[in-house]
């Protein structure tokens, strides 16, 4: 069945006519000349047996018949822009790779090691999602998730990739403000009392954890606390306190000197990271390449 609609192109300049109202600002956006844009409106008008604008000397006015036809095409333009939008970007299954991960876990360990994996891998396209809830992952829509234990996905495989440390660490600058004992070279982990503690409200346990390891006594462990580890540890970079935070996300930030662990070396806790996928996509080439590669790394 034929449709009965005019070309795209006399869609395109009668809409964007109808924003500059002129023909010749509309040819100079569409890369047309003026009197193509005219042509095109005097041909819809045709088409539609309906006047859509009056020329007034110079000016171009919107008649009411124009203004209801804008205000109907602009979201079937829209529409139409958007499904060809989402087709370029269309990803082929065969080759996109579609990984969840904790989201500080994700931009402190994940894509420092992604770079390596796309030179070596390019012929997949990588997509990193953020994971919240790891039992409301739709595996119809992720193929690996990276995640703390405990949160296992329900109808997977998993693997091990690590098993977590913890480590006290804190900014060079708040240690300026505070004084050794005068027999002591060096920090000592007992002196963390010292110091203001920073908290994250989801592992409210992690400084008791820390300090029965470190063979301390529990104290008060009063302090400000922060939901996400990303602002935890933008609070210890700031010189807001001592934290307890898992060495993987601690790496970069020791390497580059914004924060110090001077208070002893990490800690082993119970928990641990897993890779884990659907069942049903144990054998897609993408999974397996990824988790091979990134089991062997965590082995090397």
């Amino acid at each position: 069945m034929r449709r009965y609609i005019p070309s795209s192109t006399a869609l395109k300049c009668f809409e964007a006519s109808v924003r500059h109202l002129s023909f010749t600002r509309a040819a100079e956006e569409l890369c047309l000349t003026q009197s193509a844009v005219s042509r095109q409106i005097r041909n819809l008008e045709e088409f539609l047996s309906r006047d859509l604008f009056i020329r007034l000397n110079k000016r171009l006015v919107l008649t009411g018949t124009g203004a209801a036809y804008y205000k109907e095409v602009v979201p079937l333009l829209d529409g139409m822009e958007n499904a060809c939008l989402r087709m370029l970007h269309r990803e082929d299954e065969k080759t996109t790779l579609t990984i969840s991960a904790l989201p500080t876990f994700a931009s402190h360990w994940l894509v420092p090691h992604l770079a390596e994996f796309q030179q070596q891998h390019p012929q997949f396209q990588i997509k990193v999602r953020s994971l919240d809830d790891a039992a409301k992952v739709d595996p119809e829509s992720i193929d690996i998730i990276l995640h703390y234990g405990g949160d296992h996905w329900p109808r997977a495989v998993s693997h091990q990739l690590m098993q977590e440390k913890v480590i006290a660490v804190c900014s060079p600058r708040l240690l300026e403000n505070y004084q050794k004992s005068d027999h002591q070279a060096e920090w000592e982990c007992g002196d963390v009392v010292m110091f203001p503690l920073l908290h994250s409200s989801a592992r409210i346990n992690a400084w008791p954890d820390w300090m029965v390891a470190q063979g301390l006594e529990n104290g008060s462990f009063a302090g400000t606390s922060f939901e996400h580890f990303h602002m935890l540890i933008e609070a210890a970079k700031n010189a807001m306190g001592v934290a307890v935070i898992p060495s993987i996300l601690a790496e970069g930030s020791l390497r580059a000197g914004e924060l110090v662990a001077p208070f002893g070396d990490a800690v082993a806790t119970p928990h641990e990271y897993l890779l884990s996928y659907p069942a049903d996509k144990a054998d897609l080439e993408q999974v397996v390449i990824f988790r091979d590669w990134l089991l062997a790394k965590q082995t090397a």
